[in-house]
């Protein structure tokens, strides 16, 4: 009868209610609870169903959930993108001439990322620095103007002029 399924209804109905009710705060740890009080609810019959006053708390928590994860999914990727780009980097080592190749992979897959994932990239600075060494050491020798690196020899001849030229006046005012 009629009266008996009402009370058989709501029977059904109210362990799902206490279910969803359950959930509480969405964190990624809610998945199996969410899951449950969704098995729970989709195994009650339509007029069950109409029972559930807290429906929405669940379709909530699962849209939550979902947001939640998505994150997680992206965080993950992101870090796997920077940590390669951060290997790359890292494989540049001692810069030489034959480094070209290995710098420009580099900076091409840093270029690759996106902004966020830029920000976790750890060693940007070893990619720079490496760039600069790279022109550095390709920059033309200007023949007319050799650097060798070492200006001590034209410093002391600089002071020895001086010192001389002090003796010369010296020897002559007197």
């Amino acid at each position: 009868d009629a009266a008996d399924k009402a009370t058989a209804d709501k029977a059904a109905a109210d362990p799902v209610i206490e279910q969803i009710n359950a959930i509480g705060t969405v964190t990624l740890d809610s998945k199996t609870t969410i899951e449950a009080a969704r098995a729970a609810y989709n195994a009650l019959t339509a007029d069950q169903k109409a029972l559930v006053t807290n429906y929405e708390t669940l379709t909530n928590a699962e849209t939550a959930l979902k947001a939640l994860q998505d994150a997680a999914n992206k965080a993950a990727a992101d870090k796997a993108a920077a940590d390669a780009v951060t290997e790359k980097i890292a494989a540049i080592g001692t810069v030489t001439k034959d480094s070209k190749t290995a710098i420009e992979s580099a900076r091409a897959a840093y270029d690759a990322l996106t902004a966020e994932q830029k920000t976790l990239v750890t060693n940007y600075e070893t990619l720079t620095a490496a760039e600069k060494a790279l022109t550095d050491l390709n920059k033309p020798v200007n023949p007319d103007n050799p650097q060798t690196g070492d200006n001590t020899p034209i410093v002391l001849f600089a002071i020895m002029m001086v010192a001389s030229a002090a003796c010369l006046a010296v020897l002559t005012l007197s």
